[in-house]
């Protein structure tokens, strides 16, 4: 009888044993037997990747038992994607921080900034935030904070933008500024890099920054370059128009000591790239420190009133809606379209879509909507911006596919949507909807990529995740290594795609299977997961800790 006992005893001792808790996983994920791009150029190789909490701990033949496996065969693995030119910071406090046009392209990470940034506000600049972030934040770092007590599902950075940082100080008057107001700027500028700012940055043919010098703006540079930041810039041109433009925005960032970043260098060169590009070559052949970057579509978007010559701008929205009014403005107006800056125009008006709140024109072409009402164009545009308020934009011709895809190439350019990140189920979506917001990725890897070869896998992930990084000194993103932070995705090669067409965009790409932000996943096989993992990551001037 007691041996029966005894031998029970053990039997139920052994099951508890068995039962009991588990070792702890070696690893949270580990992505298995996919082909794995470490963001150098370099092709890809079949390896395993692991994962532990917010960090790469393991790549190449990983054991250990993880808490869950990913079968990566027959998928490229890649370091997370940097936008480096994004305009999604209001629709995404609009949408909850949510944005899964970007997650679906493999975003994991955007960049803010041109002609302003959403911080500093305050003093003589016009705030045009809707209703619901009035009163949210102030500074250029407590935007920053607010899109992380929000909560984003991508990480954030961002330039501190120098038009913004002009109307600030002097308002949209077209007069340069005092020695005062100059300071004040510089100040205003130092600030920004203190909490966060990457560097600074311009949009030159948009107002205020078109009013500005090339010396005014050369100074206010000079202030964040002395605290590490760049100089990225939407040159003085668009359309190819004027090649000198590139010139300017070299000399600036050589008088000022920083290194310059082009944005949409598609857009800005045009069907002059051979012009455009080889004035950044010769730049690049003395050591100045270039970069860019680029989308993938021939057609861009702008704001509606940024087609009015800039002149007529001057003083404000107000101020230009009354010249817009008044018969002899608007006839100058009229006759400046195309002849006076920022010469947007100068495309034809058969090239100039709609994008506003008004039904009876939205979608359709200037020329078009001017052969049916039997009026000039220059008269339904200024009605429109009229009508409008000044509210709304325009998608327009920029260039041609053989020049976009000679800019494309230069391995100086980076990936850059130029674009917002949407939720298509959302009411929060401009009137007009440009492909590139959902699309540029996926049609870079498939079309450019994968079916005509005009880039190998490893040197376009490159410019997607390594490139960008180094631009922006992040050096423990773009890269799939040991001890990196777990930005990452994986897609399949052989059918990502971009399924958004101007004519129908409302539809997000195909390919993307997994993308994981600081290791967590916002795309889960597929599926949009509305996790909110990001960061706000913050320049080399910030003196407190890094995310």
């Amino acid at each position: 009888m007691h041996s029966r006992i005894l031998i029970i005893s053990l039997v139920v001792a052994g099951l508890a044993s068995a039962c009991g808790p588990s070792q702890p996983a070696d690893y949270d994920l580990v992505i298995r037997g996919g082909t794995v791009f470490d963001g150098s150029g370099a092709p890809g190789v079949v390896a395993d990747v692991g994962i532990r909490g917010d960090r790469i701990v393991a790549v190449g033949d990983v054991s250990g038992n993880a808490a869950r496996v990913i079968d990566a065969r027959d998928l490229y693995v890649a370091p997370g994607f940097i936008d480096m030119h994004s305009h999604s910071e209001t629709f995404r406090l609009l949408n909850g921080g949510h944005g899964p046009s970007f997650a679906y392209q493999g975003f994991t990470t955007e960049v803010y900034g041109e002609t302003v940034s959403m911080g500093p506000l305050g003093g003589q600049r016009r705030n045009e935030l809707p209703d619901e972030l009035l009163g949210k934040w102030e500074s250029f770092g407590g935007f920053l904070d607010y899109m992380e007590e929000v909560g984003i599902s991508i990480n954030v950075a961002s330039y501190v933008g120098s038009g913004g940082i002009r109307a600030n100080v002097m308002g949209y008057d077209d007069r340069p500024p005092s020695d005062e107001e100059l300071e004040q700027m510089k100040e205003l500028i130092r600030e920004s890099m203190r909490e966060g700012a990457m560097g600074v940055s311009a949009g030159m043919s948009y107002v205020p920054n078109i009013y500005m010098s090339t010396d005014e703006l050369a100074s206010l540079v000079r202030a964040g370059a002395e605290m590490g930041g760049i100089f990225a810039n939407h040159a003085r041109t668009m359309n190819g128009t004027d090649p000198d433009a590139i010139s300017e925005a070299i000399a600036v960032g050589e008088q000022a000591g920083a290194p310059i970043h082009f944005f949409h260098l598609n857009s800005t060169s045009s069907t002059e790239a051979d012009a455009f590009l080889g004035i950044i070559d010769e730049a690049l052949a003395r050591g100045t420190k270039i970069t860019g970057d680029s989308y993938t579509y021939t057609w861009g978007i702008t704001g509606l009133r940024s087609y009015i010559p800039a002149w007529a701008q001057a003083g404000g929205v107000e101020a230009m809606l009354e010249r817009l009014r008044d018969p002899d403005e608007r006839e100058r107006i009229a006759a400046g379209f195309v002849t006076e800056p920022p010469y947007l125009a100068n495309i034809g008006w058969h090239h100039v879509r709609l994008g506003v709140d008004d039904p009876e024109v939205n979608g359709k072409l200037v020329s078009e909507v001017a052969s049916l009402t039997e009026r000039a164009p220059e008269e339904v545009f200024m009605d429109v911006v009229l009508d409008q308020e000044g509210r709304g934009i325009v998608i327009d011709w920029n260039n041609e596919e053989d020049t976009l895809r000679q800019v494309l190439v230069q391995p100086y350019v980076a990936g850059g949507t130029d674009g917002s990140a949407l939720d298509l189920d959302s009411e929060n979506l401009p009137p007009l909807v440009h492909p590139r917001h959902i699309g540029t990725v996926p049609r870079l890897l498939g079309t450019y990529v994968r079916e005509e070869g005009l880039l190998t896998w490893g040197e376009a992930i490159r410019k997607l995740a390594s490139l960008p990084a180094d631009i922006l000194g992040l050096k423990d993103r773009g890269r799939l290594a040991d001890g990196m932070l777990a930005d990452i995705v994986i897609f399949d090669p052989e059918t990502i795609e971009d399924k958004a067409s101007f004519e129908d965009p409302f539809h997000y790409p195909v390919g993307m299977r997994y993308v994981f932000v600081n290791g967590t996943a916002v795309v889960d096989d597929g599926d949009y997961t509305r996790e909110l993992p990001g960061r706000a990551l913050r320049g080399p001037a910030f003196d407190g800790p890094q995310n």
